[in-house]
Formats: structure tokens, C-alpha cells, sequence
């Protein structure tokens, strides 16, 4: 695959500090949502061993206080029933809320399928034995990020694939680049582009959200007494100068989506000669998670 620079402008870099932001926040989201599920499961094991342990040192002392054997051998009846019949209560109360909540973390295994045939949570050299070539590519506030190419599923809309794997070295970022466009003023083929990966991501990831920040417009209108004035509104998208006002800035366009593992960002930009092209920013919020939690017990 051919290399294709890309340059940045500050219509980019305004528009990745939005798409950062908002993935850090479904990270912290989803974050409280696994916490809260797990907290269940675990709370579930633990009020069970908790009733066990409760039920046998009551009858301990039921044995040891008895003043006759006869008592003594009623406490030990009574531990011996209770023990018995707990199975049967967690059986009928417990085992089918368990068993659905258990049936994640399978379903999490199995979505560690990555964007383009890559793998989430892969090492440098596990991704080079699927055959994935690596260039080392350097990116600030990044570390082992490659330019990704050999791909087993790639996508012809997109020109590059950049991935990173972190200090950790695993697999928790991936940015696809667009293919450069010659477009119309009014950014026609990349705003279509958009739309047909924003209703793919909408689908498989879901919870879609789209960010639009408007280029202000000068509009001359008449006054009560007929004299022209000028007056500042919103500029649509896909207005008459809509490629310029992503290229300079004005306008930012992008989306953002997500799911229990993945979070994605879809942004339209411009580069500085003026060429369209989607990005596409994955990453994965399970391992993001797991990093955090690693920090938090670490405090």
C-alpha cells in the first residue's frame, strides 16, 4: 500500500481534541456501567458464602451452649437442614440472573476481533505473525505506533491505517485515513462518504451522536426601512463554502459512537490542498479500563 501524507492543519488538531474528549468520556461511562455489573455478580457469591459461614457458626454455639446432648443434636439437625436446603433456594433465586450476567465476558472474548482484520489487544509481534506489516510512525503523546499495512481485511476507502499498542504493547488504537478527494465547494463526496460509514457505525456499534460546530456567515437583508444590513447566522452543512470553512476550521463535523468494548470517532477534514477525507478513530475502551484499574490499585 502506498504512503500518503497527510497534512494538518488546525481544523484537524481542533477536531481530534474534540473526538479525544468525547471518547474519554464513554471510557468513563462505560467504565461505571462494568463496575456496577461486576459489582452484582460478586455481591451475589459473596451474600451466599456469607449465609453459609453465618448458618455454620450458629450452630456451633447452638452445640456448645446446649445444656443436654438432646440439644446439641437439635442444633446440629437444624445446621444439617439449613446447609441442605441452600443449593435449592440459590438454584431457584440466584443461578438464572447469575447465568445471564456471566454470558458477557464470553461475548467480550469474542468481539476482540479488531477494525480491518487486526486484533485488540495484540502484540507488536503477534500482529507481525498475521502477516500485518509495520512501519514505525512517529506521533505525538503516542508510543509503538506503526503505520499498518498487509492487512486481511482491508477497506478500499481508506489509504492508511495507523495503530498503536502503547507502552503495554497491546493493540488498543487504530486511525484509518480516508482516501484524499478532489471535491466541490461544498465538500459533496466526503459529507457522502460520511454518511454511508455514519449509518455502518450506527449499526454496529450504536449510541450515534454528531457534533456540528457552524462557520458564522455574513447575510445582507433589508431593515424596516429598506436599507441593507448585514446580519451573522449559521452556515449549514454542505453550504456553498463548506470545503473551505473545514479546511480553515470554522466548521468542525464528526460523530462518535460506541458499545461495551469499542468507542469510535467518524470526522470529515480537509488538508491543506484542499482534499477531503474521512477519519476514523478507534479505540478500545475494555483495555483503556483495565489500564485505569491497574493505576487505581496501584494508588
Amino acid at each position: 500500500m502506498n504512503t500518503v501524507q497527510f497534512n494538518f492543519d488546525n481544523a484537524g488538531k481542533n477536531m481530534k481534541k474534540f473526538v479525544y474528549g468525547v471518547c474519554a468520556s464513554m471510557v468513563l461511562g462505560a467504565a461505571v456501567v462494568e463496575a456496577q455489573d461486576n459489582g452484582v455478580i460478586q455481591r451475589d457469591f459473596l451474600i451466599d458464602e456469607q449465609v453459609a459461614a453465618e448458618v455454620e457458626r450458629d450452630a456451633a454455639a447452638a452445640a456448645k451452649n446446649a445444656l443436654n446432648e438432646q440439644d446439641v443434636e437439635a442444633a446440629q439437625n437444624q445446621a444439617k437442614k439449613l446447609l441442605k436446603a441452600r443449593p435449592q433456594a440459590l438454584r431457584k433465586q440466584n443461578f438464572p440472573k447469575l447465568r445471564s450476567q456471566i454470558k458477557a465476558p464470553q461475548v467480550a472474548e469474542k468481539a476482540s476481533a479488531a477494525p480491518f482484520g487486526l486484533i485488540w489487544g495484540a502484540t507488536i509481534n503477534d500482529s507481525r505473525n498475521q502477516g500485518v506489516m509495520l512501519q514505525a510512525v512517529g506521533e505525538k503523546d503516542y508510543v509503538n505506533n506503526f503505520s499498518a499495512s498487509h492487512l486481511t481485511k482491508p477497506v478500499n476507502d481508506f489509504a492508511r491505517i495507523d495503530v498503536t499498542f502503547g507502552e503495554e504493547d497491546e493493540l488498543w488504537r487504530i486511525v484509518a485515513y480516508g482516501q484524499l478527494q478532489d471535491d466541490d465547494a461544498k465538500a459533496t463526496k466526503v459529507l457522502r462518504l460520511y454518511k454511508i460509514y455514519n449509518d455502518l457505525l450506527t449499526k454496529k456499534y450504536g449510541h450515534a451522536q454528531q457534533f456540528f460546530t457552524p462557520a458564522l456567515i455574513q447575510v445582507e437583508k433589508k431593515d424596516e426601512k429598506g436599507r441593507p444590513v448585514l446580519e451573522q447566522q449559521e452556515a449549514p452543512i454542505g453550504n456553498a463554502d463548506f470545503l473551505k470553512q473545514l479546511q480553515s476550521g470554522e466548521a468542525v463535523l464528526y460523530s462518535t459512537y460506541y458499545n461495551d468494548e469499542v468507542g469510535a470517532a467518524l470526522a470529515v477534514n480537509v488538508d491543506g490542498d484542499g482534499k477531503s477525507y474521512i477519519v476514523l478513530d478507534y479505540k478500545n475502551l475494555k483495555i483503556l479500563r483495565q489500564r485505569e484499574n491497574v493505576t487505581l490499585d496501584a494508588l
